[in-house]
């Protein structure tokens, strides 16, 4: 089924940065009125009247999504200011680069409130509205190729990714018969400020020398998306190859990475600590 945008009200989680920001102007180039929602209301003002300068109409709601009374306000205040939800944008996220008996566990636990909590929440606001009106609606859900293939110090990641996927399977085949498509997206390495903004308890910076994929390419698979739903979309060489090799060698996988730990573990114990243990953007957002 083709799905129409120009006209369409879209919400867009994760909306101050990155994947969500590119995500919001792709759409109001479609000719969608977004409802853009994140933690720091400054971008998000900026976003809105970037999007309105262009002849768009959009509307910023501050919203942490690890908190569901919040996420229903912004499902409500989309409902009140334009009338319907027809695309639900589940991108927020953060991430932790840890060793799993190093990570405080009660940052575990926001990190997963925030990456599938916050989903959760979304759409458990957004169905009922999809349902009752006229043309249902399409729900993206922001995974990661790490929802795919677990990665060593990306415990919780991982773990956030993969409930991600599989509650967007569940649901997919829940709502398949009332005219609301769910599509999982799993990108690879994209340019975001995830990777600087991660919580890191490892003593070192992380380095990342893999090159990344625009985040406005990503923005037009997105919007892509929800012109023609599929059931998952797996973005960029890095995330297919990853996808592929677990598919059709994951003893071999599992071998590769098994056998980098020691090598990492070697790396921090011949290496002065040069960094703080943090916590990131996890409790509060960086300006970065």
């Amino acid at each position: 089924m083709i799905r129409k945008l120009s006209g369409t009200i879209v919400v867009i989680t994760g909306a101050t940065s990155g994947i969500g920001r590119e995500t919001a102007r792709e759409f109001a180039k479609a000719g969608s009125k977004v409802v853009v929602a994140g933690r720091r209301r400054e971008r998000l003002a900026e976003l809105v009247k970037e999007i309105e300068s262009k002849g768009g109409s959009a509307l910023a709601v501050p919203t942490d999504v690890a908190d569901q009374t919040q996420v229903e306000k912004l499902i409500a205040a989309a409902v009140e200011r334009f009338g319907r939800v027809d695309v639900l944008v589940n991108n927020a996220g953060v991430a932790i680069t840890s060793r799993f008996t190093e990570m405080p566990l009660e940052d575990f636990r926001r990190l997963m409130d925030v990456n599938f909590w916050g989903a959760v929440f979304a759409c458990r606001a957004a169905v009922p509205q999809m349902r009752k009106q006229n043309g249902g609606g399409v729900i993206l859900n922001v995974s990661s190729i790490f929802g795919k293939r677990g990665m060593p110090f990306e415990t919780a990641y991982c773990a956030s990714k993969f409930a991600l996927a599989g509650f967007s399977e569940a649901l997919r085949a829940e709502l398949m018969s009332e005219n609301i498509d769910v599509c999982a997206i799993y990108p690879g390495a994209v340019e975001t400020e995830i990777f600087d903004a991660a919580a890191n308890s490892t003593g070192f910076e992380i380095p990342s020398y893999i090159p990344k994929f625009p985040a406005s390419q990503m923005a037009k698979l997105i919007v892509q998306a929800a012109r023609f739903p599929q059931s998952e979309i797996v973005a960029a060489f890095d995330a297919q190859a990853i996808n592929i090799a677990n598919i059709f060698a994951p003893a071999l996988v599992d071998f590769a990475l098994g056998w980098s730990v020691p090598f990492i573990e070697g790396i921090r114990r011949n290496k002065p600590q040069v960094t703080e243990p943090s916590s990131g953007n996890l409790y509060q957002p960086q300006d970065k």
